[in-house]
């Protein structure tokens, strides 16, 4: 650790020299930006990420009636129609899609597509959207007229909770007409403080970047185009940019989830139009804001967490909540980056599971911007992969999370000093892809017609290997990708993937009374990463779980032993 002296001569003329070394405190640039990442009023229905329960999907729309408004008698259609770009769309009632512009004369209609029940019909921006006789809500792509109709809402009995006949689109707002005539508008049912943030570090001409995003994951082709957009603009390397999902259970899809079904696809106008541009966003404020500071780490403990998956004697828990505190020399601003390992993940019941939420992190956040003087604190997820929450509630989770955090901050912190450096490395595990027998056989024995969620996701697994083996585009490898960022004296390691809470304790045992924090589902989350304890027991996080994220085969059995051998080895 280098030490800085301030050198200070007094009396040199009478005197003579006189030096006192004296230890001064290291000052790091730094800065600090957060933004929303709600879901605008179009789309108007987000499908939320998380879990493959109920069957038929889990989405944002609520319907909150318009009081006072009412329309009159309305003459009956046997077709519903709708204008968009000089273009008519009709539906029969055999559900057919039709189409004509609407400025030729005697033209001919075409078909476009065909849609069992539809009963009413609007336009939009390049979409039409349809409600059925079997209260859904559908949506098609003009730009692909092979597309296939994507569900985007369904009634539910909560917020979805009212049978209506028609719908209309207005200024870009979504509107509904039941039997009575009641006027409903179309709303994201949500908490309202989803977001993302991100903290900036520099000192001698090198800068780090901690993001921190309150989504379920991502994919790492999207992470590397922002990473890419940065390095052109800002000349930061990737290497240098950690990104991590929250994995709330509650917010709008982020990545491919092919085996769920469409429905569970990300929106790309939610997901290109709202989350990227916000991730760029906080990433260059942060840049833009850094300030000379002070950075501190404090560790503790907590108990909000359990091993969800493993039994029998030492059952592994990191229950370690990290704090990097970051204090503004001139004005004493104060950021807050705290870390633990735990899913954001409760009962998926009553009208919460349809409610867009950061879930506990967000309850955490915000109490301890109001109760500590910090003015932006920033959750990064740690490595829980098998840990949920011992409460259901995740208001007191949040709340017990906050407590844990303020001890930390009650306590003497050590403060960072040192240099700034990044490393960024991956590890490829190759693919043990099943023979074309095998996956006909196990398509076979799921595709038993009892509309049994966990069949038909492995139903489509398989048509996605026979797709990919057909195309010759089955992965040869799975990669696991390590990122390290040095601050000083702490070191953070990010590992990608849904890390379980084994992987922290052991990075951490690398080096022994060190600083070290260690989180998972950083750059890419695309399945679970395990411990040869979770494959051999053939449990949720060590095989069901990769086709649920449509992923190739499982890992080796020496994942675990492969990854810290690596990250040992290299030192970074």
């Amino acid at each position: 650790m280098k030490i800085q002296y301030q050198i200070i001569f007094i009396g040199l003329a009478i005197a003579g020299l006189f030096v006192i070394p004296v230890k001064a405190q290291q000052t790091y640039l730094s800065g600090t930006a957060r933004s929303s990442i709600e879901p605008r009023t179009y789309p108007f229905s987000v499908a939320l990420a998380g879990y493959g329960y109920p069957r038929g999907g889990r989405f944002s729309l609520e319907w909150i009636k318009m009081d006072n408004v009412r329309w009159g008698k309305l003459a009956g259609h046997s077709t519903t129609f709708t204008v968009l770009d000089k273009v008519m769309y009709a539906a029969d009632k055999n559900g057919a899609v039709t189409y004509a512009p609407i400025k030729r004369k005697n033209a001919n209609w075409r078909k476009l597509t065909e849609l069992e029940g539809i009963i009413s019909l609007a336009s939009y921006k390049g979409r039409l959207f349809a409600l059925t006789a079997n209260d859904e809500l559908m949506r098609f792509e003009l730009k692909n007229k092979n597309a296939d109709w994507v569900k985007i809402a369904k009634f539910n009995g909560l917020s979805y909770d009212v049978h209506l006949k028609s719908i209309a689109i207005n200024n870009g707002k979504l509107y509904g007409l039941d039997k009575n005539n009641n006027i409903f508008e179309g709303r994201h049912r949500t908490d309202g403080n989803l977001s993302v943030s991100a903290v900036a570090v520099a000192a001698e001409k090198q800068t780090v970047l901690i993001v921190g995003t309150d989504v379920c994951g991502f994919n790492h082709d999207f992470i590397s185009s922002i990473k890419q957009q940065v390095f052109r603009k800002h000349k930061i390397p990737p290497s240098a940019v950690l990104i991590n999902a929250s994995h709330t259970h509650f917010a709008p899809s982020t990545q491919d989830w092919t085996t769920w079904g469409g429905h569970q696809l990300p929106d790309s106008v939610y997901l290109n139009d709202v989350v990227k541009p916000a991730m760029i966003a906080v990433i260059e404020s942060a840049i833009k804001s850094m300030k000379p500071s002070v950075l501190s780490f404090g560790r503790g403990k907590t108990t909000i967490g359990a091993n969800r998956s493993l039994e029998g004697a030492e059952v592994p828990y990191d229950n370690d909540v990290d704090v990097l505190s970051i204090e503004r020399v001139k004005d004493h601003h104060k950021t807050l980056v705290f870390l633990t390992g735990c899913h954001p993940v409760f009962k998926n019941e009553g009208i919460e599971g349809f409610t867009v939420s950061p879930n506990y992190p967000g309850v955490t956040r915000a109490l301890l911007e109001k109760e500590t003087g910090v003015t932006d604190a920033l959750f990064i997820q740690g490595c829980g992969g098998d840990i949920n929450p011992l409460s259901n509630d995740h208001v007191k989770t949040g709340n017990d999370l906050a407590a844990d955090v303020k001890r930390i901050l009650n306590s003497p912190l050590q403060k960072l000093s040192g240099k700034v450096t990044f490393y960024l490395d991956s590890v490829n595990f190759p693919v043990d892809r099943w023979s074309n027998e095998r996956i006909a056989t196990f398509r076979k024995e799921n595709d038993n017609g009892k509309a049994d969620v966990n069949a038909e996701k492995n139903v489509r697994w398989a048509d996605l290997m026979f797709k990919l083996d057909k195309s010759n585009k089955i992965p040869a490898s799975m990669p696991v990708y390590i990122q390290t960022i040095n601050i000083g004296n702490w070191k953070l390691v990010g590992l990608s993937r849904e890390a379980v809470t084994d992987y922290s304790i052991g990075v951490k045992k690398l080096w022994p009374g060190k600083l070290v924090s260690v989180a998972g589902y950083c750059n890419d989350v695309s399945s679970y990463l395990p411990t040869s304890r979770h494959i051999k027991a053939g449990s949720y996080e060590g095989l069901g779980s990769f086709f649920w994220y449509g992923q190739p085969s499982v890992f080796p059995l020496n994942v675990y032993e492969t990854i810290i051998d690596k990250i040992k080895t290299q030192n970074y």
